[in-house]
This record gives C-alpha cells, structure tokens and sequence, in this order.
C-alpha cells in the first residue's frame, strides 16, 4: 500500500502491478493487512471492500512476495477458497486475482474450465503457488496438503466445521496462516463464537459499509451507499452494512403489521398479475395471487386459495376459478415433478420457483419496509386470512439441547409464506441483489 510510484523504476512498476501499487486501504482494513494473527477474520456487508482488500490485495501482494507485513517464503503454496466453483471463477480471478496479479508473472495456469475461465491452479514466476478451490468439492478435497496461506471468500454452506478442521490441519507443517472475508448470512455457530469471543491466534475486524462512501475517503458515491441502505429491511442492515452476523432469532418477518400491511388496493388497469404455488396434500396447497403495480413496483396479494387433503383437478379447478380472465405473467411453482406434470395435464401451466430460502426471505423483508411516503411496498388483502396468520406466525428454527439452531424457519405455519417467496423471489432477485457485489 503506497503512493511510491516515482521511488519505482518502470520495471518494478510492472513486476508489482499499478493496482497493487495505487491500492488504498480503508480504515479496517489497513488493521486488516497489518495483523500478525494467525486467523484474520474479514467480516463486512456488501461493498464495504473486503473481498478486494482480503483476495485482491493481501492474497496477490503474498503470493507476489511484496506484501508490507507478512514475509512469503520460498516456493510459498497458497489456497483460495469460494463457496462454488462459479464463484472461483467469477469473483476470486476474474474479478479480483486477474485486476491485482500482474499476468505477464504467471508462468503457467493449470484450468478447472478453460471455456468457463475457471483456473484450479496459477504458477508465478517466483515459485510460488496460488491452488484455487471450491467448498462444494466436499472434506475431502481439502486433505493432505501442506500450505503457507489460505484465503477464502465468504462462508462455506455444507460440513464447514469439518472441512475448517481441515483448513486449519493443512497449516500445521508450515506454520502458516488463514485470512477469511464474509457477510455472514448463514448461521454457524463455530465462525460466530470465533466471531464474537476471538481466541488468541484470532484477530476480527468489520467493514463498515459507511467507511467507503466518498465523502469519508471511500470509493462508492454516498447518495448510492444511501440508497441500498434504504432499500434494505432492518432485520438485515447490521449484517449487509458492518458485517454483524444475522439474528436468526424470534418472527421471520418482524416489521409485519396488521395496520401497516393489510389493506386493500384497488389495482390500475395495467397491473401485471402473478400467481405462486406451494404444493401439498396433508399439508395445504397454497395459490397466492399477487399484482405489481406503478413505477415504483409495489405489489398487492390480492386472493389466496388454501386447502389440504384435496386432489390436484381439485385445486387446478379452484386456480381457474379465481384466476377468471386475468392474464397472468408468471405462475411459479414448487419442483415436484409428478404434481406439475398432472397440474399441467390438468390446464395449469408453472413455472419453476427460484427458491433460495435465506435471499427470498430478505427480498420479501424489504418488501415490507415502509418508504418514505409512508407505505410499504407490499400488502396483503384482508381477503387473505390465512397468508396474513401466517405471515405473522413464521418463526426461525431454534436451537434446543440436542439441535443447533439453523439459518432456515420452522416448518410450519410456512406455506403461505414459502408460496410468497417463490413468487416475489422468483419475478424481482435477479434485479434486486443483481448489483449485490462483495
């Protein structure tokens, strides 16, 4: 980290790289880079800088051997880790290895997916080793190796106990270290106890969202960083601003309010209407009809259908009924393949719900929030009884003696819910954390 450009012959220019060079740590992250822990721990919300500050700078500035407080050893190994193989290619090279690591210093890359731009393996003219890897390759792929560094970007979602076992193994021999940048949406007990009461080999630090506005020194302009703070529910701001792990604790759905919420709309002519089901037999099946509306995109659940221990042509006849002769644009549906199949034999055509519970919760949440006109950019008709029960009765699992408590909610009073999700995940999380960079 410096401004020693003109202290730097043109070649040392190039063998460091410019982006190395002109790297300006933010507040937390200079503690970051300077600490001697053996386990550094990165935690942030979205654009607060720690992904480029723990994989772009402090992982290249190591394997590069120019890092300003840590000594790289001869033919140093380091491993960096994301939690899918997209993402290795995405987020650790293409958008972070690639900008910081000067190409004209590898002197071999060993591919995962040439055609995807997927490297498993970068060979620099040092002698060092940057080893890419993906947590979904499971325990064992992280056995049996003695390496200097490990790097990795956000949390491991299946067996991370034990495969951080492993990390922590494979450092042993050579007395290395770890570095791991977060936003910490899953809950995992192990990294939150690290998290909240650190060890003496730990060393935690928090990314303020706030710290990399402009106005403080930053990157990002403030009226943006203003904006995604708004947009955000507020069960999720301590985790998406300063990088706090998330209180999966209590209501899923905290800021619904009967007086706030329930209401009824009448809809404009143009409204585009939108169906989601949530498939059952002993348990409801559940249609919801919902309209986007105006330049702002609100939505209104205006009908619910919900009934268990009926047949499909049951439920297919009911969808017809209350669906009459609107258009509707999407109707997005749980995944079993019998009952879509028959649902469709039947005169119901679905589409398959995107249904990623953690990212459909939140989109859902800031759904609710209220805006600054006073109202929030979802309702639910009091013509929806049992969306509305449900909506107030949803509840994250908690942990008991023998089981600990998971990032996922209960699994009742759920299927009203599960269908909303499906429905405003399903039209709008594409746009809605498409920009969500980390």
């Amino acid at each position: 980290m410096s401004d020693g450009f003109a202290m730097l012959t043109d070649r040392q220019i190039a063998m460091i790289g410019r982006k190395i060079l002109a790297y300006r740590a933010l507040p937390e992250a200079r503690k970051f880079h300077s600490s001697q822990a053996k386990y550094r721990w990165f935690f942030g919300g979205n654009r607060s800088g720690k992904s480029e500050s723990n994989i772009g700078y402090d992982l290249c500035a190591f394997a590069l051997g120019v890092h300003p407080w840590r000594r790289t050893p001869a033919g140093a190994v380091l491993w960096a880790i994301a939690p899918t193989w997209e993402m290795v290619g995405k987020i650790l090279w293409q958008e972070k290895i690639k900008a910081y690591l000067p190409m004209r210093r590898l002197k071999g890359i060993v591919w995962h997916n040439k055609g995807a731009d997927i490297p498993k393996e970068l060979l620099i003219d040092n002698g060092a080793r940057i080893e890419l890897k993906a947590f979904e390759q499971g325990r064992v792929a992280f056995q049996g190796r003695a390496v200097d560094a490990i790097y990795c970007d956000e949390q491991c979602e299946h067996d991370s106990a034990s495969i951080m076992d492993e990390l922590v193994m494979r450092l042993a021999d050579r007395n290395g270290y770890m570095a791991w940048s977060a936003t910490p949406l899953i809950a995992q007990d192990w990294m939150e106890k690290r998290e909240r009461d650190p060890g003496p080999q730990d060393a935690v630090f928090h990314a303020d969202l706030n710290d990399n506005r402009k106005s403080r020194g930053g990157y990002i302009d403030d009226a943006e960083i203003d904006a995604r703070i708004a947009a955000w529910p507020e069960e999720v701001q301590a985790t998406r601003i300063r990088g706090y792990f998330a209180a999966f604790l209590g209501a899923v759905y905290k800021t619904f309010r009967r007086e706030v919420h329930v209401q009824e709309i009448e809809l404009p002519a143009d409204a585009q209407h939108y169906q989601g089901i949530d498939l059952g037999f002993n348990n409801p099946f559940v249609c919801l009809c919902a309209a986007r509306y105006g330049a702002d995109r609100r939505w209104h659940v205006y009908a619910e259908h919900y009934q268990a221990r009926e047949s499909l042509a049951w439920h297919a006849a009911k969808i017809r009924a209350m669906t009459g002769r609107t258009r509707i644009v999407a109707r997005w549906a749980d995944h079993d393949a019998q009952d879509i199949y028959e649902l469709r034999q039947l005169g119901i055509e679905t589409l398959p719900a995107k249904k990623d519970i953690r990212l459909g919760i939140e989109l859902v949440q800031a759904k609710l929030k209220v805006q600054a006109d006073g109202r929030p950019q979802l309702t639910i008709s009091p013509r929806c009884p049992n969306t509305i029960r449900e909506m107030i009765a949803y509840r994250w699992r908690q942990g008991t003696q023998t089981r600990d408590p998971r990032d996922e909610p209960e699994k009742q009073d759920d299927h009203c819910p599960d269908a909303l999700r499906y429905l405003l995940y399903s039209t709008e999380g594409a746009r809605y954390f498409g920009s969500d960079a980390t």
